[in-house]
């Protein structure tokens, strides 16, 4: 699972974290992560070296080999159980949906002495320079 998708689901498992997912994880998005987790959760603890990978990527969230070792453990159940399988189909959607895309800024002129050049995504609110 080595595509950026995949990576935040696992990331968003070890750490509970849905906004590894999407910044803007929708009611639907976190309801099915919710429901990801308690059906991962209920599987790991049944099945050998499991539990000790999620355990150990809980505690090491930022060690991409501690994620891979969720990540293999999770196509399983994926390859085993529809309804995770399902639910990892809908979250991969939301973080690819969520990944916004690339912005380009571009500053023609002189940016020096009084100038105010800005750069930002969402704005909710006033903004005053």
């Amino acid at each position: 699972m080595s595509d950026p998708a995949g990576i935040a689901i696992v990331t968003a498992l070890a750490t509970g974290a849905v906004q590894k997912i999407s910044e803007t994880a929708t009611d639907n998005t976190i309801a099915s992560f919710k429901d990801l987790c308690k059906r991962v959760f209920a599987r790991f603890r049944e099945t050998p070296g499991a539990q000790e990978a999620l355990d150990e990527a809980r505690v090491e969230s930022d060690d991409p080999a501690a994620l891979e070792k969720v990540a293999v453990h999770l196509q399983v159940a994926e390859q085993e159980d529809p309804e995770i399988a399902r639910l990892v189909a809908e979250l991969r959607r939301a973080a690819e949906a969520g990944s916004g895309g690339s912005v380009t800024n571009t500053i023609n002129g002189n940016v020096s002495g009084n100038a105010k050049v800005v750069q930002t995504q969402d704005i909710n609110g006033d903004v005053r320079l």
